[in-house]
């Protein structure tokens, strides 16, 4: 005797809404990533911001395209520093979840600003530790922080995802 799988009962719209979502963001992050113009733009905007909260600190830095320049030490904003990707999986991982659009919208806007806070405090940090702890740099840079960011990424989704109204809770 075969067992089939029932299928009855499963929210087959809710679904196919999460997976819309969740492909959409996917789908805009790899356009993102693959456009030069786009990229320099994020990598510009977190030189600017950077610079700006370092000159607020004290330094006397200028920004020129995506490096933010000093006397003493510099640093070039690369892709891989403006978090996109995870930023990107966090967008797609909000829109996937099953919650009301408004919820998701909120979600989505929230990690966005946290994670590009997160990320320019980890630009900030890593012209400091260059700049005074040279031999530490390379470490910091791509050991902890890559690892901090994916962490702190993960955990406001998980902090998003405990607080919002899902379907699920409104059932119980």
């Amino acid at each position: 005797m075969t067992r089939r799988l029932r299928l009855s009962g499963i929210p087959w719209r809710q679904v196919a809404a999460s997976a819309a979502g969740a492909g959409s963001a996917l789908g805009a992050l790899v356009l993102v990533l693959s456009s030069d113009a786009a990229t320099t733009a994020v990598r510009r905007a977190f030189a600017v911001t950077t610079g700006a909260v370092l000159n607020l600190m004290g330094n006397r830095t200028i920004v020129r395209g995506t490096d933010i320049l000093s006397s003493e030490f510099g640093i070039s904003v690369v892709t891989a520093c403006t978090g996109l990707f995870v930023t990107g999986l966090f967008v797609a991982a909000v829109a996937a979840f099953p919650a009301s659009w408004r919820a998701r919208l909120a979600g989505a806007l929230i990690g966005l600003a946290g994670l590009f806070v997160v990320n320019v405090v980890r630009l900030a940090s890593i012209y400091y530790v260059g700049r005074y702890w040279p031999a530490a740099l390379d470490p910091i840079h791509q050991l902890v922080w890559q690892s901090l960011v994916i962490a702190i990424a993960v955990a406001l989704w998980l902090l998003w995802a405990g607080r919002v109204d899902s379907p699920k809770r409104r059932a119980a």
